[in-house]
């Protein structure tokens, strides 16, 4: 924390760190509260579903907007967030099979042309459906002005009507079907069809995306050449490991990182079937403690595949960011191609390995994500 010698101005240099910590380094000052989301039970109550509509991010959460970003008929939910300028889109993919229709409002001089505080009413076999036009909702946000109204299974609604901003009411003609976009215009009691085409957005990152992103290693691309040590302290270099016509799984690993304990022994007894496939099996260890008891380690999880010290060279040429996951291992060719890259040790790790080795997936203990350390331990 900053501080004057005088005290003056010791308030805005707090105000000063507040802001770093927040803005540069993601840091939350509200205590990392999940964001929420409520499930409307039919006017009745509400239950949580943030776990598993996968919203309930520990970001410090500033906007939220619900729109049809992608036409489909559902709202999506987009999120500001505080650290780092984040946004967050979250794509809504529950409730396909039920029908709906979408309203756009257009005011005349009278109830002005946004028509925002319009009132509008749809009859469905549920009941009346009401919702209202506005202009605006929470901090700096602006929902979707178009007002999208469930059908459930029915196949199209029933009758609609408009009280606008003025007062006035209307009732609209309308024979739209469901998957339908009605333009209401105060005055003319007739609605019109508005022609709008589905989007498709991304979909969302896989672990291995995610994760590949704080990687200076590509699939497709040549693994960086760097320094190592065998375990005996002699120097070599990680482009000599490769041998002519044979692929290399390469596994990261450190003597504090629990899932490791696990996978290494795990390794050993794959190595046999490993090599009949034409790959061979390398570890590199990435302690970088004086102390770090490296050979005891290997001897007591009874390890026999060759081990080399990469330490902060292979550190510094992998890992793109300053947080250090492991286990890691990388699958290369002869010519140090990466191949794939598997996280962690879990039943999906597991399963990639014995696909490698031609077997079949098999079932395991509870996963064990990597272990995740600032590269300055």
């Amino acid at each position: 924390m900053t501080h004057s010698n005088d005290g003056k101005d010791e308030k805005g240099a707090l105000r000063s760190d507040q802001n770093q910590l927040m803005f540069g380094q993601g840091f939350s000052f509200s205590g990392y509260e999940r964001d929420p989301l409520y499930l409307n039970l039919g006017g009745k109550k509400f239950t949580d579903i943030s776990g598993i509509s996968g919203i309930d991010s520990i970001t410090d959460g500033r906007a939220g907007v619900f729109a049809d970003f992608d036409n489909d008929g559902d709202l999506d939910v987009f999120s500001t967030t505080i650290q780092n300028q984040a946004h967050l889109l979250f794509r809504n993919n529950v409730g396909q099979d039920n029908n709906f229709l979408r309203i756009v409002l257009e005011g005349n001089e009278k109830s002005g042309r946004d028509a925002f505080g319009a009132v509008v009413r749809v009859k469905t076999s549920a009941g009346i459906l009401t919702k209202i036009k506005s202009g605006g909702s929470g901090f700096i946000s602006q929902h979707d002005p178009r007002l999208l109204f469930g059908l459930g299974q029915d196949r199209r609604a029933e009758w609609i009507e408009v009280t606008w901003a003025n007062g006035s009411v209307e009732k609209f003609e309308s024979d739209a079907a469901s998957g339908s976009t009605l333009l209401l215009q105060a005055g003319t009691g007739k609605s019109q069809m508005v022609a709008v085409s589905k989007t498709s957005l991304p979909n969302p990152l896989t672990k291995t995306e995610i994760f590949a992103r704080g990687l200076k290693i590509e699939i497709g691309k040549p693994l960086p050449d760097f320094a190592v040590k065998t375990m005996n302290g002699a120097a070599s270099s990680m482009k000599k490991q490769f041998k002519p016509g044979r692929d290399t799984l390469i596994n990261i690993w450190a003597t504090w990182c629990v899932p490791c304990a696990k996978e290494m022994p795990e390794l050993e007894r794959m190595r046999p079937q490993l090599a009949v496939r034409g790959i061979d099996l390398i570890g590199i260890n990435v302690d970088t403690e004086r102390g770090a008891n490296i050979k005891g380690y290997v001897a007591n999880k009874r390890v026999t595949y060759p081990i080399v010290i990469g330490g902060v060279a292979a550190i510094e040429n992998i890992y793109a960011t300053d947080e250090l996951s492991v286990p890691l291992t990388i699958l290369v060719d002869d010519k140090g191609i990466v191949k794939e890259l598997i996280l962690g040790w879990s039943q999906e790790t597991q399963r990639k390995f014995n696909l490698l080795v031609g077997g079949e997936t098999v079932k395991s203990s509870a996963p064990m994500v990597p272990t995740k350390v600032n590269k300055k331990r």
